[in-house]
């Protein structure tokens, strides 16, 4: 079973994934991001903005060898531990900036429908 803190983690990268995954970067869902890691009960032996600068690496490197789904579903186990916030908060991204973009919507339908059943 995951902790929370494995939890925020993965909820952290889900949430980067999110706001980068449609090639437009907004300062919205920047400022959204930021809120989501400013809610959270950080435990971690690593600062959250270490965290947070890895995710970035890591999603624009998993964008850009198209594998976005493998990387969403390895974080799968730690998202179960809360699906309800998990989903909460990939929606507010794909709603932050006004307008749904199709590879936002694509994530969050695969995350709903596939990944946390």
């Amino acid at each position: 079973m995951a902790t929370e803190q494995a939890f925020n983690e993965a909820l952290l990268k889900l949430a980067v994934l999110m706001y980068r995954t449609d090639g437009k970067i907004r300062l919205n869902e920047q400022e959204l991001v930021d809120l989501i890691v400013d809610d959270l009960n950080w435990q971690g032996a690593i600062s959250v903005s270490a965290v947070q600068n890895q995710a970035v690496a890591e999603v624009r490197e998993v964008i850009r060898a198209d594998k976005v789904d493998a990387y969403l579903a390895g974080l799968k186990d730690a998202l179960m531990f809360d699906k309800k916030k998990t989903l909460d908060t990939a929606r507010q991204i794909m709603q932050s900036d006004g307008e749904e973009a199709v590879k936002e919507r694509r994530l969050y339908d695969y995350l709903r429908q596939q990944l946390l059943v």
